[in-house]
Formats: C-alpha cells, sequence, structure tokens
C-alpha cells in the first residue's frame, strides 16, 4: 500500500514536470493494481484522474476501463450471479457493474418485517435465499397474497413510480436480500441511462401486487365449504416442512377441497401475523357417521381473520386435494347449528 501511495505522489511530480507520458503509463499501472485488488472506488477516481492527465491517452483510458469493468464482474458473488443470471444476461458488462455495486446486502432473521402496508418505501429488494411472504390487511383480515425465495423482486411499483406500500413483506426464514435505492435514478440517468429501462421491462415480466391481489380475490373461495364441528390439532412446520414447537388445538369451523379454517385463541395480534404463510400439519377426526375417518393432511395458512374476543380464525389451503366423497359426507351430517 506503501508503494502505490509512493507511486500516486510520482504521478503528481510527473505531472508537475510536464512529462505526461511517464504519468500516464505509471496511472494506468497503478489503476489495474487497484481494479486487480478490488479497490475499485479508487480505481474508478485515478481513472478520472488519467483522464484529466491526458484526455487523449485513449489506448490508456479505454483499455484501464475495461479492466476496471472485468474485475468488477469477476468480483460478483457467484451465488448471487446464479440466482439473478437471467436478469444479467440482458444488461452489459457496465450494466451490471452498475447495478450490483448501487446495491446492499441485508441479512434479516425470521419473522422480520422488511416492507410495512401503508408506509412509503423507496427500495428495490432482490432475494437471493431464504422465503419471505407478502401480506395484504383487508378489513380485519390478513391475506397470504404470495410467498417469494431467491430470484423475486419486491418493491416494484413503489421503486419505478411515486406510491405507498400495498402490502407487507415478512421473513419466513432467514433472508439475504439485495437492496437499490431510488436515489441511484438521477446517476444512472447520467452515467448508464439504458440501465433503469433494462431493469424495469425485467420486472414488467413479473406479477403486480395489484394482479396478484385480483387473483386472490378471484381464487380464495374456489371450491365449496361446508360446517363442521369438532376439534383439530396443529403443528406449525419450518420451511423444510419439519415441525416447529408443541402442537395446538383449534376448533373447526368450515372445510372444502382445498381448505379449511378453524377458531383459535390468540392474546396477541401480532401471534396471529407469524401464522400467515406457515405450513401446518393438520389432524382432526370426522364427524359420527362418516366412518370415524382420521383427516392427516398438510396446508399454508393463507388468510387469518380477527374477531371480537381475542377470537382468530385461521384459513388453510391444503398442499393436496381432499376427497369429494369426504366433504359431501360432511354436509350431508352438518346441522342448522353448524352452518
Amino acid at each position: 500500500m506503501e508503494e502505490l501511495v509512493h507511486q500516486e505522489a510520482l504521478v503528481d511530480q510527473y505531472v508537475e514536470e510536464n512529462n505526461t507520458e511517464a504519468a500516464v503509463r505509471l496511472l494506468f499501472d497503478i489503476i489495474v493494481d487497484h481494479a486487480k485488488a478490488r479497490d475499485f472506488a479508487k480505481a474508478k477516481t485515478l481513472w478520472e484522474k488519467l483522464s484529466e492527465v491526458d484526455p487523449m491517452a485513449l489506448t490508456e483510458i479505454t483499455k484501464s476501463g475495461e479492466i476496471i469493468e472485468e474485475e468488477q464482474r469477476g468480483a460478483i458473488d457467484q451465488n448471487h450471479r446464479d440466482v439473478w443470471s437471467e436478469l444479467y444476461r440482458t444488461l452489459t458488462t457496465e450494466e451490471t457493474n452498475t447495478l450490483y455495486y448501487a446495491m446492499q446486502e441485508q441479512e434479516y432473521d425470521p419473522d422480520q418485517i422488511i416492507l410495512k402496508q401503508g408506509d412509503r418505501d423507496t427500495h428495490l429488494y432482490f432475494i437471493d435465499s431464504g422465503q419471505v411472504k407478502m401480506i395484504s390487511s383487508q378489513e380485519g383480515m390478513e391475506i397470504l397474497v404470495n410467498t417469494l425465495g431467491p430470484g423475486s423482486i419486491v418493491g416494484v411499483d413503489t421503486f419505478f413510480a411515486d406510491t405507498v406500500c400495498t402490502t407487507s413483506l415478512v421473513t419466513l426464514s432467514g433472508v439475504i436480500l439485495h437492496i437499490v435505492d431510488k436515489n441511484v435514478l438521477a446517476t444512472w440517468h447520467e452515467e448508464c441511462p439504458s440501465l433503469e429501462p433494462k431493469l424495469h421491462q425485467h420486472c414488467l415480466k413479473l406479477k403486480t401486487v395489484d394482479h396478484l391481489l385480483k387473483e386472490k380475490g378471484l381464487n380464495r373461495r374456489s371450491h365449496k365449504r361446508v360446517g363442521i364441528s369438532g376439534k383439530g390439532i396443529f403443528q406449525v412446520l419450518d420451511v423444510a416442512g419439519d415441525p416447529v414447537g408443541k402442537a395446538f388445538k383449534g376448533n373447526l369451523s368450515d372445510i372444502s377441497t382445498g381448505g379449511m379454517s378453524f377458531f383459535l385463541k390468540i392474546s396477541k395480534k401480532e401471534t396471529g401475523s407469524l401464522l400467515l404463510g406457515r405450513g401446518l400439519h393438520i389432524r382432526f377426526t370426522l364427524p359420527q357417521g362418516a366412518s370415524q375417518q382420521e383427516i392427516d393432511i398438510n396446508g399454508t395458512v393463507v388468510a387469518v381473520r380477527s374477531h371480537p374476543f381475542e377470537d382468530y380464525s385461521v384459513h388453510i389451503k391444503f398442499d393436496r386435494m381432499l376427497s369429494e366423497r369426504i366433504v359431501a359426507e360432511i354436509e350431508r351430517l352438518a346441522t342448522p347449528d353448524q352452518w
């Protein structure tokens, strides 16, 4: 490092002596050394100085600029590169480096809020690893809009337009994100004007939040539900499908071939929110007359609705369809006070 500092001082000496040729040669070598050491900020500063010392040293200016770009590209985390290979294939080396080095890496623990519905946020979130859940709060009910993993982008609406967050984003597991602040757009317009349109075009291929909300509204009750009574035993599952914590009981409410709901006493609203998006293992015995058959099935919590007196209804989508025969038998046995 001391040698590089000495060489930079020598460059200044050459400039004072009007020995431009020697200054250019030495600056070129120093730029390459800093680039290979992955000190890209310093390499860029010296590259700009090279252009000032001799604007006509086109060979050295071009070559050193290309070396910086290639070293930057090579320094991109391989896992990140693999996850976002489809996006980076559409970008030039300069655009790739501009995007990547505008990002800040951020790690989150499970059950952390990344975005909150109604807040203003000016970041674009690139999910590198882990899982997150997108939640919409509507009229006392929290609805699971989507579950997202590596290769998903969040915040498109607020990054490219001036609006508030229409959903919340909460981690389901440990998560690694790369985050871009909207403030970089002004710099991109000047230094890399083609990047924003390409990034926006890539994001347009994704389903918008509005589309997901409409889709969820259409599909949430796509199967006929019938009333059911009794107790069920529920066990939370982690993202790998393994049991977490103790099993708990809930009062069954209704069921269909595609899902079911049950009631649960919860003293804290946050506890209900934590269930949203979680996998559940479900066990219960069908009512008298339905051959006392035991149902043993997995599902995902897709909505949680609050009710008076700390009651919450938890709505589940099954991982596999339940037999229509079983649901028809439950409906036949149902009495009016079960509806």
